[in-house]
């Protein structure tokens, strides 16, 4: 690995993790799990995964973007977050306002990671982020659950103690996201590979903390980072050289019907084969997986830690 005060390295990102009897991302309208109807596929934004970041990020480290009430319990906008960064300043008789911008990047992880935009009067503050995913989705088709519960304390006027309420669940979703790491947006807002290591960390770790009503029942299952060498290095569609397949012990299981991870196999034999031929412009790949998750590399099955073993790029991330 780099040495943490280096500027990022271009980079791919591959997650995997599973949600079971949970919802993890409810659409504005009615908080029901996002399917895709074309597919049956489980849909993930982006946005959710970088509140999941920010949300373990924020235990031990500075984050702009956060839920921050004013004196009369309102939640902050972007502009008045940003107001410690704001300065006026006169020339000519006329005053400007500029943004501290080398400050509020110096600040703020989360800034570094995914950028900024926002404006106060005529001042305007952007940065593209060097981190970027894309919307995750599901490897199976999902099954969504409706749940009926009793309440027991009125939550309004209409709802009374006593009435029923629905929330909705998937049975069982296997998602995975791709990201991408850009080096030369990195130099411009200051990431350096110690803020990616701690990117990675609470990706993992702040899936498994997601302990909310609709959010518990989620594990990180796999964590990928493949790092290049020359800066426009890039491979692409990590996400579509994965797949599920029944696991041995259940091989008639409908992959439809799934409930855990014991039920499957990931293979990621295409995986293999394309660090394979991209050996030259690889520098190295960051991985971890979960001891439940059983792999499939062309003709061998294992704990991921077992079948790359012999491969001299690899190694297992730690915390």
């Amino acid at each position: 690995m780099s040495s943490v005060r280096e500027s990022a390295v271009r980079s791919e990102i591959l997650f995997c993790y599973d949600a079971r009897m949970s919802n993890p991302n409810g659409d504005p309208d009615e908080n029901r799990p996002r399917v895709d109807p074309s597919t049956q596929r489980n849909l993930v934004t982006d946005f959710r995964l970088k509140r999941t970041i920010r949300d373990y990020l924020k235990l031990d480290q500075k984050i702009f973007i956060r839920a921050e009430e004013d004196d009369e319990g309102n939640l902050k906008r972007i502009e008045e977050l940003g107001q410690p960064y704001i300065n006026e300043i006169v020339e000519n008789k006329k005053k400007r306002i500029i943004v501290d911008k080398e400050r509020l990047l110096k600040d703020h992880i989360d800034v570094r990671l995914f950028g900024i935009l926002f404006t106060v009067s005529d001042a305007t503050f952007k940065r593209v982020g060097p981190v970027q995913f894309s919307i995750g989705q599901s490897l199976n088709k999902v099954e969504e659950i409706p749940i009926r519960m009793t309440r027991v304390v009125p939550t309004s006027k209409d709802a009374q103690a006593g009435t029923f309420g629905e929330k909705y669940v998937l049975r069982y979703s296997f998602i995975v996201f791709h990201g991408f790491i850009n080096d030369i947006a990195a130099k411009e807002t200051g990431l350096t590979e110690g803020d990616v290591s701690k990117m990675l960390g609470a990706i993992w770790h702040g899936t498994n903390s997601l302990s909310t009503t609709s959010k518990y029942g989620q594990q990180s299952r796999l964590l990928l980072r493949m790092r290049y060498k020359k800066p426009l290095g890039y491979i692409g569609d990590l996400d579509r050289r994965i797949s599920l397949l029944p696991s041995p012990s259940a091989p008639d299981i409908d992959l439809s019907k799934l409930e855990d991870i014991s039920q499957v196999v990931l293979d990621i034999s295409a995986i293999g084969n394309t660090i394979q031929s991209n050996g030259s412009v690889l520098d190295g790949i960051d991985y971890r997986a979960s001891p439940d998750l059983i792999c499939k590399l062309g003709s061998k099955l294992g704990k991921l830690s077992e079948l790359f073993k012999d491969n001299e790029l690899t190694s297992q991330l730690s915390d």
